[in-house]
């Protein structure tokens, strides 16, 4: 992978589990951004590179708190379904969150894809990961979100999963008992022989990497999550050991480590062998909210 960083900067699970990733993706072209909404645009720049070369993958930070005013915004591009799901939030954070990630998401399509975000529609498949309903090929999407951060992964033509686990504390013994339930049998044996020290941050790069790969298969997390192998050492490169449900996706997908805010830990996967430049964005609030 070449990097090329060009800025980098749901509520807990009981008994420490992380929580699946909330995140959204599917399988962007673009000419001058549409008059009502301004394009959106990250620290440190003045535009963002499009149409989105074949060889690039766009990855955005935001934050899940922005001010009440982006919150607005962001809700007025919602569905009439998407406003109704927020509305079943009982907790501000919560609901202010969803309205974010939903908002966000739909800015960064419609930018992509030169479309007025609030007009865009979604599918999903069996597993509910969502596509474009109208069909936009060249634009895949997925979408991580945990603790105070967002991630959205874009690229094009090319399967795309991201995951993102804020890393909370817990006693070694209870890391090894969630291991020993969602890991496969080698990935447990590799946890239990790293040093006490290491193995909380250990237990969330493993958990990283094994969710971005599901999430880049548009697959159930419960059905596969401990059908294959991936590297389990935080100090060492993310890599995809073992997959015997789809034994070519060893040779066939790629795995990596993201940056990642302090406390936290992300992964990606894509279904492509093929060299990329993966480009960093941290948004750039404004005061709409449409990251001006």
């Amino acid at each position: 992978m070449s990097v090329n960083h060009d800025r980098l900067s749901e509520e807990s699970v009981p008994d420490g589990e992380p929580t699946p990733s909330h995140g959204t993706g599917g399988c962007c072209t673009k000419r001058p951004p549409i008059a009502r909404y301004s394009a959106p645009s990250a620290e440190g720049h003045t535009a963002i590179p499009l149409p989105l070369p074949v060889n690039e993958l766009h990855l955005w930070q935001r934050t899940l708190a922005p001010a009440p005013a982006q919150v607005e915004t962001l809700q007025a591009l919602l569905s009439t379904e998407e406003q109704a799901r927020a509305r079943q939030f009982t907790l501000d954070r919560l609901r202010i969150a969803f309205i974010t990630v939903r908002g966000t998401v739909r800015l960064l399509l419609g930018h992509y894809v030169d479309r007025d975000p609030a007009s865009l529609r979604f599918r999903r498949n069996a597993n509910g990961k969502p596509d474009l309903d109208d069909h936009h090929p060249s634009c895949c999407f997925n979408i991580a979100h945990s603790g105070q951060w967002g991630l959205y992964a874009l690229s094009r033509d090319t399967a795309v999963g991201v995951d993102l686990e804020e890393i909370r504390p817990a006693a070694p013994e209870k890391r090894l008992q969630l291991a020993r339930r969602f890991f496969s049998p080698a990935e447990y044996a590799a946890l239990s022989r790293l040093p006490v020290e290491q193995m909380n941050t250990a237990f969330f790069a493993c958990w990283s990497r094994k969710e971005a790969y599901i999430k880049c298969h548009g697959l159930s997390i419960a059905r596969l999550l401990n059908r294959f192998t991936v590297g389990v050492d935080p100090g060492q490169p993310a890599s995809l050991l073992e997959t015997p449900w789809q034994p070519t996706d060893v040779t066939q997908c790629q795995l990596h480590d993201l940056p990642a805010p302090e406390g936290y830990r992300a992964a990606l996967a894509l279904a492509s062998i093929e060299p990329f430049t993966l480009r960093y964005y941290r948004w750039m609030e404004s005061e709409d909210g449409t990251g001006r």
